[in-house]
């Protein structure tokens, strides 16, 4: 028996919520991001050059770089706050002056409304220098290069530009797989290095090797989750998990939470295939009848 019942219910949601499992994808975003950085571990950052990490939704993109990024926290300089790898967090409207201001925020800067976007451009430049930044991460970078408005993807790649002009850092822009090529479609930029990226995918439950990750990270979770074991990584139960989830492992976290949360207010020691059948009867399209969790899920 596990030691769970007589914790607080708050106590073991909060458990469900911090949960983290390593897994392939994990460790590829964060070599991957860690190279983009430094192409010699232990030696000089990279500079000039752009470089793309892509893949689906919840496949872990900006977790591996929230990680990398906590590895390198701001200092106190002699001239104020030195950044060694600024995360952007790229905006999802308003034009060049938003993308402008997610710069600066990220920054540290305090931006007048009224100060014009050419003179916030060269106060950003100014502030990448001094701050000794020489990491820059955009995270949705799928953001900055909208097909539907050129007038935002041209400012976008230009501002890019500049900013790898001043040969102190390299760029990675974070995104969904188009994201590569838009940035690839700028002949100056896919100049600027060549654009090295890595892909992440989803597991496959085609290949029998991302099969078996899959599996273990089933396991994993079972071991992790304030319940009895349910032997997620059974090839039934883990072969349902993978159909609700199409194989993205922060969609899989989402059902386990939610999953965990029904069986935690129905007082049951472990979870079942009906608490997922709940939390995936919430989340179903209009006029969706299948539930993986309820139905033969090799009859989608």
């Amino acid at each position: 028996m596990r030691d769970f019942k007589e914790r607080l219910p708050a106590d073991r949601q909060r458990q469900m919520t911090n949960i983290f499992v390593d897994h392939a994808n994990h460790q590829q975003a964060t070599k991957a991001i860690r190279r983009f950085f430094k192409p010699v571990e232990g030696g000089v950052p990279g500079r000039g050059n752009i470089c793309a990490l892509i893949g689906e939704s919840r496949t872990g993109k900006t977790y591996g770089a929230s990680e990398v990024l906590a590895e390198y926290k701001p200092e106190i300089g002699a001239d104020g706050i030195k950044r060694s790898v600024l995360l952007v967090d790229s905006p999802i409207e308003g034009g060049a002056r938003a993308v402008l201001d997610s710069i600066a925020s990220g920054l540290g800067m305090q931006v007048s409304l009224r100060m014009t976007n050419s003179n916030l451009i060269l106060a950003i430049l100014r502030e990448l220098q001094r701050s000794e930044v020489q990491f820059v991460i955009f995270d949705e970078a799928q953001e900055l290069f909208p097909e539907k408005n050129r007038k935002v993807l041209s400012f976008s790649r230009k501002l890019l530009r500049k900013m790898l002009n001043l040969n102190q850092f390299n760029i990675l822009c974070i995104g969904l797989p188009e994201t590569y090529s838009i940035i690839a479609e700028d002949s100056q930029l896919i100049g600027r290095g060549g654009l090295p990226y890595k892909r992440l995918r989803p597991y496959d439950w085609t290949d029998p090797v991302d099969c078996q990750h899959f599996r273990v990270l089933c396991h994993k979770f079972d071991e992790e989750m304030p319940f009895e074991l349910s032997d997620f990584a059974s090839m039934d139960f883990s072969s349902r998990l993978f159909k609700a989830t199409k194989g993205c492992i922060g969609i899989l976290k989402v059902y386990m939470i939610a999953a965990g949360e029904i069986a935690l207010e129905a007082g049951s020691d472990r979870l079942e295939l009906c608490h997922f059948a709940e939390a995936y009867d919430d989340r179903k399209r209009p006029n969706e009848v299948f539930n993986p969790f309820r139905n033969d899920p090799s009859l989608s």
